[in-house]
């Protein structure tokens, strides 16, 4: 099944970029009780790499370095994903796109 699952995003690239976005209405929060506004207008980004020997996901900033739960891998884009959204979701931030 998990083969199947990859075969599916094959066309897809193995670094993808998450694009972030501040969800109206609302402060972002961070267990420090701030988030890197650069996250958001474009001079960071989250990327989502797979290991193409492992097959496994992690996380990558462009600069600075990830929160420690972000230090992990995923066996699947869809943990991956999950994982992030709620994350993000706790801190009033959503998932606004996937650039693959």
């Amino acid at each position: 099944m998990a083969d199947r699952a990859f075969n599916l995003a094959k066309n897809k690239s193995n670094d993808r970029i998450l694009v972030l976005e501040k969800i109206e209405g609302e402060k972002t929060l961070s267990s420090k009780g701030i988030v890197d506004n650069s996250l958001f207008n474009g001079e960071n980004k989250l990327h989502a790499i797979i290991d193409t020997q492992t097959m496994l996901w992690h996380l990558k900033y462009e600069n600075g370095i990830i929160p420690p739960s972000f230090k992990q891998q995923f066996t699947s884009w869809t943990k991956l994903m999950n994982f992030v959204t709620e994350y993000y979701r706790r801190r009033n931030i959503r998932i606004a796109k996937v650039i693959d």
